[in-house]
């Protein structure tokens, strides 16, 4: 795959359509080494239907006068969302292994959150392989979005809940939490304060958070701040608590009740909790109430139906058949 990395190349380019990847720092590289399995499959999908994929920075000046062209069909592998002609972006799922190919965006700005999930019209039967295919083999090889700590032999002690924390509260753009950290960890704190919470950093979340979290725990004997793999902690809970975290999306697999404190597009197999008061409701509440949610059938409606798996055969035909209808070739 052709890397532009010039204004001047990309306006001396000679074809005149092309698909370009527009990879962020994280992406770049992988995908122009080829390591990337559906980029080095969807390269040679769009090269059979007359279209060669080129590579740019996201953002670059390169990147903007790219822009200019008006036949090119963009595909954006950075956190950018937008809506935009000819434009999809594509960037890993919550689980290893799976891609979004969205009109709008990844994770939280994902059109997959104005989706209506409705368990009837799933096949109970695939969405029952589907799920026990992918969970057994992420608990069971211990994967996660992040490398995590060795799975512990014995059992940890019950909780009622893990509040996973990340830093997302000062982030530029519309605010996508409804909660705040701190009003996540004392809400489930100061509702039984006898029953056990653990609470667990992001590994990303920088020195002044992580102090400001761990200040607000030892306020509170029965919080416990824990770094055991997020498969255990989920293992050992009643809820997991968070805002958009894709560690509640995980927690799925183990048919856990989450409460997201924050917009997903996971939100349809969650309780959403926009006040104090109705994380208070989900605590006293919240495992009852999910108790008979069919989460194989949203898993495999999610994961299954409308991510992409690399690994499957085919995969590149059905991202080109959506690159068609976007783009309406």
């Amino acid at each position: 795959m052709e890397l532009i990395g010039s204004p001047r190349a990309a306006r001396r380019l000679r074809v005149e359509r092309a698909v370009i990847i527009h990879a962020d720092a994280e992406w770049l590289p992988r995908i122009a080494e080829g390591r990337i399995d559906l980029f080095q499959k969807l390269e040679a999908k769009a090269r059979s239907e007359g279209w060669p994929m080129l590579l740019v920075a996201a953002g670059s000046r390169e990147a903007v006068e790219l822009d200019r062209r008006s036949e090119d069909i963009r595909l954006i592998c950075a956190d950018a969302p937008g809506y935009a002609p000819r434009t999809l972006h594509i960037h890993p799922s919550y689980i290893w292994g799976f891609w979004h190919l969205d009109e709008l965006g990844l994770r939280a700005h994902s059109s997959l959150r104005f989706g209506g999930f409705c368990a009837e019209q799933v096949d109970p039967a695939k969405a029952r392989y589907f799920f026990d295919g992918v969970s057994g083999y992420m608990l069971r090889e211990n994967i996660s979005g992040r490398p995590q700590e060795v799975r512990v032999h014995a059992p940890l002690q019950g909780a009622r809940a893990t509040v996973f924390c990340q830093e997302i509260e000062d982030q530029p753009g519309e605010p996508l939490h409804y909660l705040t950290t701190e009003e996540m960890i004392r809400t489930c704190a100061e509702h039984d304060r006898a029953a056990l919470i653990y609470v667990k950093i992001h590994p990303a979340t920088t020195k002044p958070t992580r102090r400001a979290i761990m200040d607000i725990t030892r306020d509170y004997p029965n919080v416990k701040l824990s770094e055991a793999s997020v498969h255990d902690l989920i293992e050992a809970s009643d809820l997991v608590v968070t805002q958009t975290s894709g560690v509640g999306f995980e927690a799925l697999m183990q048919r856990c009740a989450v409460v997201t404190c924050g917009k997903t597009d996971y939100w349809q197999a969650t309780l959403t909790a926009r006040r104090v008061s109705d994380l208070r409701e989900a605590l006293s509440f919240g495992p009852e109430a999910m108790a008979d949610f069919p989460f194989e059938r949203f898993f495999y409606w999610y994961l299954g139906q409308r991510c992409l798996e690399p690994a499957k055969d085919g995969v590149e035909t059905r991202a080109w058949a959506r690159i068609r209808d976007k783009a309406m070739l």
